[in-house]
């Protein structure tokens, strides 16, 4: 090769960073796979959510197939009466399988897919988020540590709180975007907090909810200057303007249900059963909330554990250093955080979860592990190089994390090994109804033999109704009426319901049991039946395209995207060169 090949070479060959990072993407993706692989082979775990969250998903892909492009209504829910559901619950898990659906034909096997993109995504999100202030190495173990902490594991394998397992894909890319614009001017970290925030809005609201009670903190403790708050505040509404297609419908049609909920989050505060979770079967191979939240108990003192050896090691680093440069701050910010996140799983913070508006309504304090597992594993990451650097009581401190990372990785290993596997009874979970928060206020609530068999009835009046296409979103009917006659159709009454008469509007209400009711004159007629959008629902597709608009403005005024892709979230002044003392 002469000297213009190998210059030629020299240019075009990857920085030794990019390589690094690619592969430590291959390997998360490859991590992902294996902690997938018991799913993959014994089938999805039939957790206390699983049947809910397989109906749900199938009867959305149902419309999406009936044409919908998103689906506010699920008319096969209920016995063909329908559900509201997609209004109130966030829609990318259930597109996220949808898409999977088309290569896999199964819903459980497209659900399976998509939690293996969530946990891979949770992974890839936390090398981003750590890259800011570890080397390569220390973040993918941050990385493997997040992917396999014990919450994040049994949140899939005994609960199947699919939405809830894809909310963890999100939060480490928001730390990440605000320690970003904390650090810089440059419009990028903007940009990717508002599609963080949009998508974590997107994806599970009790988590988003306290997220955005979290973030503030996180945020003055890296920084007090105005602008970049309020940077990070700009970020964070674009980011609401983006998932305003269901936020708005939700905020302005949240009293179509009826809002029961049958959960106190004073029953669920953490390490108040530990006995008990010790003593019990742990992860018993039939799930239930009550074996769950004895489960959590066991999970959350193995987290704490890593936690608190964790935080011991790197005090006693920068104790005997006394560091000032910008990790520190980092640090102290994550370790705020997470302590944070711990104190609101217990009663102890009673006080708190009285005066804060909207915070009962999260039910379960012990949600908040999702940021504490975060914090615990970046935390604990950053202690490993803590102990490559000081040799001091080095195999203590070594055996001393060994112990509780050992401890974590049993009980993950507990929760998948003792995982429920049920794979028959999922589809006869299609015929159960919805939970009582998602009902129509108007509906009864009861599933009828009657209603389900027939697409149409005549309360009053002489008339006859046959059903040209009695399903999905847009139905039709011929009506031959020989009076004036009051018709019952099989769909529940909602908000965005329309029916046409020969092509003319006509009034609905609801029938005593709460199905769709309306009044046709004598005569032939066709009658039409469509679920449309209504104000907020259009308001919230117009707000969303306006902030998307913007979003692609921000996006392309910042400094693009590296080579690879995850060194997106590193600071300016980790890219310009690091403090020759911050963990590398």
């Amino acid at each position: 090769m002469n000297e213009t090949e190998l210059a030629e070479a020299e240019r075009t060959r990857m920085p030794d960073s990019d390589r690094g990072c690619l592969i430590s993407c291959a390997a998360i993706l490859i991590l992902a796979s294996v902690i997938m692989l018991p799913v993959f082979v014994r089938g999805f775990p039939a957790g206390f959510d699983a049947v809910r969250h397989y109906r749900w998903t199938s009867h959305f892909i149902d419309a999406l197939r009936d044409g919908a492009i998103y689906p506010r209504w699920l008319p096969a829910a209920n016995d063909g009466q329908g559900s509201p559901v997609p209004l109130y619950y966030p829609p990318l898990p259930f597109y996220v399988a949808a898409a999977f659906s088309l290569v896999t034909a199964n819903t459980l096997q497209a659900m399976a897919l998509s939690c293996w993109l969530a946990l891979a995504l949770s992974g890839l999100t936390m090398y981003a988020f750590s890259r800011s202030v570890l080397s390569g190495g220390m973040s993918f173990a941050a990385a493997a540590l997040y992917m396999i902490a014990p919450y994040h594991l049994l949140d899939l394998y005994q609960g199947s709180t699919v939405s809830e397992f894809w909310a963890f894909a999100w939060v480490p890319l928001l730390l990440a975007a605000v320690r970003h614009v904390s650090v810089g001017r440059s419009l990028q970290g903007v940009a990717w907090l508002a599609f963080g925030y949009a998508m974590l809005v997107l994806t599970h609201v009790p988590v988003a909810f306290l997220t955005t009670l979290t973030l503030p903190i996180y945020a003055l403790l890296l920084t007090r200057n105005p602008r970049a708050l309020l940077r990070m505040t700009a970020g964070a509404a674009l980011g609401a303007g983006l998932a305003a297609i269901f936020l708005i419908p939700v905020f302005f049609e949240i009293g179509y249900v009826k809002l029961f909920f049958k959960f106190d989050y004073r029953d669920y505060f953490l390490f108040e059963r530990v006995r008990a979770a010790l003593t019990s079967t742990r992860f018993p191979a039939e799930s239930s909330l009550f074996s769950y939240s004895l489960d959590l108990d066991l999970v959350g003192v193995g987290l704490l554990a890593l936690f608190l050896v964790s935080s011991l090691l790197i005090w006693m680093e920068w104790r005997a250093r006394k560091s000032d440069s910008d990790w520190i701050r980092s640090w102290f910010a994550i370790w705020i955080v997470t302590v944070f996140s711990f104190l609101m799983t217990t009663r102890l913070t009673a006080p708190i979860w009285r005066i804060t508006p909207g915070l009962t309504y999260l039910f379960f304090p012990y949600r908040w592990l999702i940021v504490a597992s975060a914090g615990a594993c970046f935390l604990g990451s950053l202690s490993v190089w803590m102990l490559m650097r000081d040799g001091k009581w080095r195999s203590l401190k070594t055996a001393a994390l060994g112990i509780v990372v050992v401890l974590n990785l049993a009980i993950g290993a507990l929760a998948i090994w003792r995982a429920p596997i049920a794979s028959d009874g999922f589809a006869g979970g299609l015929s159960r109804r919805d939970p009582r928060e998602y009902r129509p206020k108007w509906w009864d609530g009861q599933l009828r033999k009657e209603q389900s068999q027939s697409a149409a009835s005549v309360e009053s009046g002489d008339a006859q109704v046959r059903a040209i296409d009695d399903s999905g979103i847009e139905q039709s009917y011929s009506v031959s009426a020989g009076t004036d006659s009051v018709i019952t159709l099989r769909p529940l009454y909602f908000p965005g319901w329309i029916a046409r008469v020969d092509g003319e509007k006509r009034e609905i209400a609801p029938g005593p049991e709460g199905n769709i009711q309306l009044h046709v004159e004598p005569g032939e007629h066709t009658l039409t039946l469509s679920f449309e959008d209504t104000w907020p629902r259009t308001v919230g597709k117009i707000v969303s395209a306006v902030s998307f608009l913007i979003f692609l403005g921000v996006l392309s005024g910042s400094a693009g995207i590296p080579a690879c892709s995850l060194r997106f979230l590193r600071s300016p002044k980790t890219r310009a060169g690091r403090d020759a003392r911050a963990p590398r």
